[in-house]
C-alpha cells in the first residue's frame, strides 16, 4: 500500500472462507449489496439529471420549446442509432428482445420500453400487447423527479425504436405511442398507451403533445395500490428472479449493467438536446458551461446540507469518527464509481489529500460535458460533507490518457 494511501483491507481478504456476495465496498470495509448498488445508481443519476434539467430550463425558458426540442432530439437520435450503427437494430430485435419474424407493424416497439423499464428498475406490468394496442403501466419511476418534459421525450425515443423495428418485419398497423399518466406529474402510475390511429382515430398533434388523452381510455387497466410492485422482475421471487417479456426473452439480474442502470439516465436525453442547441447557434457554449456548473455546484451543496445527511453517510460507509476531512468525500465518490462500474485508480487517500484518476469515457457515458458536471457537483458536495476549507477540482497534471484526475484538499479561493 502506498504511503499516500491509508491502509485499507483488500476486497479479497477472506475470499473462499465465507460466502462471497456481489457488493461494493467503502474504504472502511462497509458493504453495499448488488441490489442496493443498482438502486443507488438509479437514484443518484436521477438527482444529477434533475439538476441538469434545471439548467436546461434556464437555457430554454419556454416549456413548449423545451419539450419540442427534447422530443425531436430523442426521436432523431434513436432513429439514427437504429439505422447507422451496423448490426445494432438486428441485434436488439433478434437477440435482446426476441422479436419473432412473423411480427407485423410497429407494436414490437413496446418490447423496447418493457425491457428498458425493468432494466432501469422501473417496475410494473404490460396490460395489453397486440397489433393495434399496447399498454404498459409502471408502479416505480426513478426519473419522476426530473421533469415532465423528460417524460414526453422518452415516449418519442420509444416511437423511434418502434418505427425502426417495423422496417425489418412484415408491413402492419402503425401505432402512435402516448404517455397517458406520469409519476413525474403526480399520477400514481406512469402509463404508455400505443394505438393504431387507423383503428382508433384521434386528432393530429405536435410531437411534444404525446401526453394523452387516448381513444381507448375505456380499455385502461388500472392496478390498485395493494397489487403494485416495488422491484423489477429480476429481484422478485415470484418471477424466479428473471425478466421475461411478451416474446419469452429471459434475462437475469446481471443484465441490469451495460445498457441500463450505469449507462442510461435522464442526462442521456438532456445533454444531447443541449449539444443540439449549441450546434444550431441557439446557445453560446461558454454560457451553457457556466449555467451547468452553477446549477451542479448548488445541487451538490444541497446534497449534504443537513447534519443528519452527514450522519447517514457515516453510517452507510462506516467512516470512523476521527475522519472528518477529504476522505469522506473520497469515500462518497468511490462508492458511486463502484456502483456505476466505472474504472478508477487511487493515487492518494489520507488526511491531507485525496486524488483519483477516473475513466473519462465511462464517467461521461460518451457525453463529454458530464465530466464537468460531476466535478462541479462533487465540488459542491465537498463544501457541506466536509467543510468550506476543503475543495475538489480537476488537476490534469499527472493524469493518464483518457483519465479525469481529481484532487480533494484544503484550498483558499477568494473567488469561489
Amino acid at each position: 500500500m502506498s504511503k499516500k494511501i491509508d491502509e485499507r483491507l483488500p476486497r479479497e481478504i477472506g475470499e473462499g472462507v465465507l460466502p462471497n456476495h456481489a457488493s461494493i465496498q467503502s474504504p472502511w470495509g462497509k458493504l453495499m449489496s448488488y441490489h442496493d448498488a443498482a438502486h443507488y445508481c438509479q437514484r443518484y443519476t436521477a438527482v444529477v439529471s434533475a439538476a441538469v434539467m434545471q439548467a436546461f430550463r434556464i437555457l430554454v425558458p419556454d416549456y413548449t420549446d423545451r419539450s419540442r426540442l427534447l422530443c425531436e432530439n430523442a426521436y432523431n437520435r434513436l432513429w439514427y442509432a437504429q439505422h447507422n450503427i451496423p448490426g445494432y437494430r438486428e441485434n436488439v430485435m433478434d437477440n435482446d428482445l426476441n422479436v419473432h419474424p412473423f411480427c407485423a407493424g410497429n407494436f414490437t416497439g413496446g418490447l423496447t420500453g418493457d425491457a428498458g423499464d425493468d432494466g432501469l428498475l422501473m417496475c410494473g406490468r404490460v396490460n395489453d400487447f397486440g397489433s393495434y394496442r399496447v399498454e404498459k403501466e409502471l408502479d416505480v419511476c426513478y426519473w419522476d423527479i426530473v421533469g415532465s418534459e423528460l417524460c414526453r421525450s422518452t415516449t418519442q425515443s420509444l416511437q423511434a425504436c418502434a418505427d425502426s423495428f417495423a422496417e425489418k418485419r412484415h408491413k402492419g398497423p402503425k401505432l402512435e405511442y402516448h404517455m397517458v399518466e406520469a409519476k413525474g406529474c403526480g399520477d400514481r402510475h406512469c402509463r404508455i398507451v400505443a394505438e393504431s390511429r387507423e383503428k382508433f382515430p384521434m386528432p393530429e398533434h405536435e410531437i411534444w403533445e404525446c401526453f394523452g388523452p387516448v381513444a381507448t381510455e375505456d380499455q385502461i387497466k388500472y392496478t390498485t395500490e395493494d397489487y403494485t410492485v416495488r422491484e423489477s422482475m429480476v429481484f422478485r421471487e415470484e418471477c424466479n428472479y428473471k425478466f421475461c417479456n411478451g416474446t419469452c426473452k429471459e434475462d437475469d439480474s446481471t443484465s441490469l449493467y451495460g445498457p441500463y442502470v450505469n449507462m442510461t439516465s435522464g442526462c442521456t436525453y438532456l445533454i444531447p438536446a443541449i449539444e443540439q442547441l449549441i450546434q444550431e447557434g441557439k446557445a453560446e457554449e461558454s454560457f451553457v458551461n457556466h449555467v451547468l456548473k452553477c446549477v451542479a455546484e448548488a445541487a451538490g451543496k444541497a446534497y449534504f446540507a443537513e447534519e443528519y445527511a452527514k450522519e447517514a453517510f457515516r453510517s452507510v460507509t462506516g467512516a470512523p469518527r476521527d475522519v472528518d476531512d477529504g476522505r469522506l468525500m473520497g469515500a462518497h465518490i468511490e462508492m458511486f464509481l463502484q456502483a456505476m462500474n466505472i474504472p478508477y485508480t487511487i493515487e492518494a487517500f489520507n488526511k491531507d489529500e485525496v486524488i483519483y484518476q477516473i475513466d473519462r469515457t465511462a464517467l461521461s457515458c460518451y457525453m463529454g460535458r458530464m465530466c464537468m458536471i460531476y466535478v462541479s457537483y462533487w465540488y459542491g458536495m465537498t463544501k457541506t460533507l466536509v467543510n468550506a476549507m476543503w475543495s475538489l477540482w480537476e488537476e490534469p497534471e499527472g493524469a493518464a490518457e483518457n483519465m479525469l484526475r481529481i484532487k480533494i484538499a484544503k484550498k483558499i479561493d477568494k473567488f469561489c
